[in-house]
């Protein structure tokens, strides 16, 4: 069964050095509310399993992030069948109350 974490549990859970949180939010969403301070951008639309911003992560829990949490699953499940320890973000930015950073 796939992991989630509830989106308010985020800031602590980045916390763990081997940890990293992926926003696949397109660009002008990001642009629209802001993003988790940290998180690395990697739009659904375009995303590549083989991003090397994503494979410095390989042996790090992946969390994934999208605007509610039905993208951020999708992008879940792909990373899983690669091998990641992936884990969704329930709640998206829609339910984060922290510190934003702006494009």
């Amino acid at each position: 069964m796939a992991k989630t974490v509830h989106v308010s549990d985020i800031n602590n859970v980045l916390k763990n050095d081997d940890t990293v949180l992926i926003d696949v939010r397109e660009t002008d969403e990001l642009k629209e509310t802001g993003y988790v301070p940290g998180a690395i951008h990697l739009p659904l639309t375009t995303f590549d399993i083989e991003n090397k911003d994503l494979k410095d992560h390989k042996d790090d829990t992946v969390y994934v992030m999208c605007r509610s949490g039905k993208r951020s699953e999708r992008v879940q499940h792909m990373l899983i069948d690669e091998g990641y320890d992936a884990v969704n973000v329930e709640g998206g930015i829609l339910e984060y109350e922290g510190d934003r950073e702006e494009l």
